[in-house]
């Protein structure tokens, strides 16, 4: 078990991304994997293998890593994974697989297993392209082989990352079979299965394919953002509804993906978990937590912060007065910037990078925001990329300067946002976070996920990641004096 990081009562309160987060990590077997369920406490290699990904996008990279160093013991000799009954299974090797690739770059070890495991996975596909499997013994009459399109993602990053274009030949090969494939789209089978074959489309750019599945799924949803298990049924299979929340997210589709996320937020257990289903009839784990429900939830919540930055991208300015607080807190901290690196973590439209650029001209200014949509709008001369608070996509110890505005509040992670601009940030280099006062909570409207902070907490993240930091209140806006409702701490790497 891992020790909480808040009382039960601070718990509560936190924002319902959090609590799932917690929940996935309360529930790893310290040296192996992530238990199937509340009921059913031992590990499945393919559960574990999906869950990397969420961990490692949620800030959890040790814990991620670690998960897939259990995997590469749990690999049979032939480079495939097995289903509890100790069978090998098509779809559980991909999904290893994709646990895998996606925290290669970081793990370069997990290269032949990964190559082992694909080339596993090739001996499965058949001359017309069908991508067959040992068993579908575990499936009963819940799943088919369409299922096997949510394989072919990770299938085809790992021939991108590895070179090997045999796996992006198979791949293309399977897509091209099961695209043919009369009733691929029909909604005909548990939600949670279906929604593996419509997410697959939609990653594998099959939109068209995907966005006709999603109409017929749209017409189900009910008023309370609920979809049925089954399109004859009445209860609900939450992780599959989680699921079509993702999918709708990725197509653009906003309101029936925001119903759905309301749906789930309201029968989210206090503990972060999710049952399996719920309503009359239910027999999906329906009185059991799985792990896969938080997965799919904590997917689906992470897409649903980047569209309300893309959505309301027209509300933001790209512009700020330089007598504003955070920019005067800005300027006075970091102090002369030119032929220095600076980092802006959460730039939006690049609003502080354009005064740092007309103040600093010869600066090497970078941005990093998570809505490509505001990126567009960033200063020319600045180097902008679109990322995670949580995984900065540059070197250790690569910039002199780091800062945030308004960002870390956004993090579902706070302690490993802080270590990776901690991590970025060249010793000597500065760290500026400005950010709301918790003890101001209450003084705006703000979204569900936003997280104010109490200053020492911040401070105590600071030192115990190697930056000696003081705080102060800050003004903002056309304000002259602080009200306390904007907090900076100003630190420097040891």
């Amino acid at each position: 078990m891992f020790k909480a990081l808040f009382s039960l009562k601070e718990k509560l309160s936190s924002p319902s991304n959090q609590r799932a987060l917690d929940w996935l990590k309360k529930n790893i077997i310290a040296g192996e994997g992530i238990i199937v369920s509340s009921k059913k406490r031992y590990c499945y290699p393919e559960v574990t293998g999906y869950i990397i990904p969420t961990l490692y996008q949620c800030g959890e990279k040790e814990l991620a890593g670690d998960l897939a160093d259990w995997l590469v013991r749990r690999q049979n000799g032939d480079g495939s994974f097995s289903a509890p009954d100790g069978t090998p299974y098509t779809f559980d090797t991909g999904q290893v697989m994709r646990g895998f690739v996606a925290v290669l770059d970081d793990l370069p070890q997990l290269v032949e297993p990964l190559k082992k495991g694909c080339d596993w996975i090739l001996t499965q596909v058949r001359p017309e392209g069908r991508l067959d499997t040992p068993s579908t013994k575990m499936w009963g009459s819940i799943a088919d082989d369409r299922i096997h399109l949510y394989v072919l993602s990770p299938l085809l990053e790992a021939g991108e990352k590895l070179g090997e274009q045999k796996y992006i030949n198979a791949a293309c090969k399977v897509l091209e079979y099961y695209s043919g494939r009369e009733g691929l789209i029909d909604f005909n089978t548990l939600s949670h299965f279906y929604a593996y074959i419509i997410e697959a489309l939609c990653d594998l750019r099959r939109t068209d394919l995907a966005k006709t599945a999603m109409e017929q799924v749209a017409g189900l949803q009910r008023k309370d953002g609920s979809v049925p298990a089954y399109k004859e049924k009445g209860w609900v299979c939450l992780p599959g509804l989680a699921q079509f929340a993702v999918i709708w997210y990725k197509l653009g589709v906003f309101a029936p993906a925001d119903k759905a996320m309301a749906y789930l937020e309201k029968h989210q257990n206090k503990n972060g978990g999710f049952n399996g289903s719920r309503g009359r009839g239910a027999n999906y784990f329906p009185k059991e937590e799985i792990s896969w429900g938080a997965k799919f939830f904590l997917d689906a919540y992470s897409l649903k912060i980047r569209a309300a930055f893309d959505r309301e991208v027209d509300r933001f300015s790209d512009a700020i007065d330089e007598n504003d607080g955070r920019v005067r807190e800005i300027l006075d901290f970091m102090g002369g910037l030119d032929k220095k690196r600076v980092l802006d973590v959460g730039c939006g439209k690049g609003r502080f990078l354009r005064v740092l650029k007309s103040r600093s001209p010869q600066s090497d200014l970078h941005g990093l925001d998570i809505s490509e949509e505001m990126l567009a709008f960033c200063p020319e001369g600045t180097k902008c990329v679109s990322g995670s608070i949580l995984d900065i996509k540059y070197p250790d110890r690569y910039f002199d300067a780091v800062y945030c505005v308004e960002t870390l509040e956004h993090a579902v992670n706070t302690e490993k946002a802080v270590q990776e601009m901690a991590r970025v940030l060249k010793p000597g280099g500065k760290m500026l976070i400005i950010d709301k006062n918790i003890e101001k909570r209450g003084k705006m409207r703000v979204e569900a996920w936003e997280r104010w902070f109490k200053a020492e907490d911040v401070m105590d993240l600071l030192k115990k990641h190697g930056v000696t930091a003081q705080h102060k209140p800050i003004a903002y806006g056309k304000r002259s004096a602080p009200d306390g409702l904007f907090i900076a701490w100003e630190g420097v790497k040891e």
